[in-house]
């Protein structure tokens, strides 16, 4: 072989092997040409999974859309192409014995791993990887104790000049919760600042930006992962002078921390989803946690409500020249009645006002194109 002829040899194999991978993506999250759609939506399946049988409304309409007639469902509903899994992290800002995270966001029913990584006062750390958790498995369901936090020990750990002058205000309870402090000049605060995510036992709030000898009220306020909370007294911050930080004269520990328990809970009546995390000694835990770019049922997943109401339609159907869509309904002259159903935010798509599979009126229309639709959210005079 030439000098270049084994380079343009790879490339070509490696162009055939993402063309080969792109192709049974493609021909994975292509199903209704297979009847896949039809396994759920139709018949006594559809009865049994508690879902709409689609297929046979379809079949009893006047008027069908030529997308239906051809069962290419995924033009609609299915997210299709190459995707990555989202990935977000927390972290703790307090060395802490134990300590719980908030894992906001995760979807029911897919599989998440987590990576952990502990980190002593003396730098020493331990990494852990891959973590599975789905929260559709998480057995170890926790009760509310309707008892709020218990708080104790409130102290200014600094004042001190840095990019703005700021004081770091610390506290303990007497279970894990989390941090807020509300500051102000007067006695009704007006500011907050707040660690929702993170539940520990020990508690510190940096707050920044305060104005030179001011006396600032603060009180502190910790929230449990039911929502029960306790809130301190009021108390007085002075600015006038800087506040050192507390020594630390604790021995330096040579050996390295361990990760005593990672458990994964939920609270009793909720999907809320909580890591609790355990060590041998007062540890700063960072937490990442990975969803996987898997392909079910369903693809990468359905489109928003907003991709199949309004961009699908737009693909073949110019806008502009029916009613304007993507706009807030409600107003002082207009109110949309339930039978013209809209998405989040009050927002008009064009399954307002047409049935999206097709229906038993001219254009699919829902109501009346000549005498009802207008009036149905229009209130007398607002043509005006």
């Amino acid at each position: 072989m030439g000098k270049h002829t084994l380079p343009m040899f790879f490339l070509a194999l490696g162009v055939i092997v993402f063309l080969g991978l792109f192709f049974a993506i493609s021909g994975h999250i292509s199903w209704s040409k297979n009847g896949d759609c039809r396994d759920c939506h139709s018949g006594a399946k559809a009865k049994e999974l508690g879902l709409d049988d689609v297929y046979a409304k379809v079949a009893s309409l006047k008027y069908k859309h030529s997308v239906v007639e051809d069962e290419k469902c995924e033009q609609c509903h299915i997210l299709k192409g190459f995707k990555t899994g989202r990935t977000w992290e927390l972290a703790s800002s307090e060395l802490q014995r134990e300590q719980i995270f908030f894992l906001k966001s995760l979807l029911w029913d897919r599989k998440y791993s987590v990576d952990l990584k502990i980190k002593d006062g003396a730098g020493k750390e331990v990494l852990v990887t891959n973590v599975q958790v789905k929260p559709s498995q998480i057995s170890n369901i926790v009760d509310n104790d309707l008892k709020e936090p218990l708080i104790k020990d409130v102290f200014i750990e600094g004042i001190r000049q840095a990019v703005f002058l700021e004081a770091t205000i610390g506290w303990e309870t007497d279970k894990p919760s989390n941090s807020i402090v509300e500051y102000g000049l007067t006695p009704q605060y007006g500011e907050i600042s707040v660690s929702e995510k993170i539940f520990a036992n020990g508690h510190r709030i940096t707050i920044a930006g305060l104005k030179p000898k001011k006396l600032y009220h603060y009180r502190v306020k910790s929230r449990d992962i039911f929502g029960n909370t306790g809130v301190s007294p009021d108390f007085v911050l002075d600015t006038s002078a800087q506040v050192g930080s507390r020594g630390n004269d604790a021995e330096i520990d040579t050996m390295r921390p361990q990760i005593k328990k990672v458990a994964f809970f939920k609270t009793h009546g909720t999907q809320d989803i909580f890591l609790k995390l355990s060590s041998d000694k007062p540890v700063k835990a960072y937490l990442t946690i990975n969803e996987p770019a898997e392909i079910d049922k369903h693809g990468f997943g359905l489109v928003p409500a907003r991709v199949s109401r309004i961009d699908a339609c737009v693909k073949c159907h110019a806008q502009g020249i029916s009613h304007p869509v993507g706009i807030r309904s409600n107003g002082p002259k207009t109110k949309i009645p339930a039978e013209l159903p809209t998405i989040e935010g009050g927002v008009i798509t064009c399954v307002t006002c047409h049935y999206p599979h097709g229906g038993n009126k001219k254009y699919f229309a829902r109501l009346d194109f000549e005498r009802d639709l207008c009036l149905a959210c229009h209130t007398t005079g607002s043509f005006l």
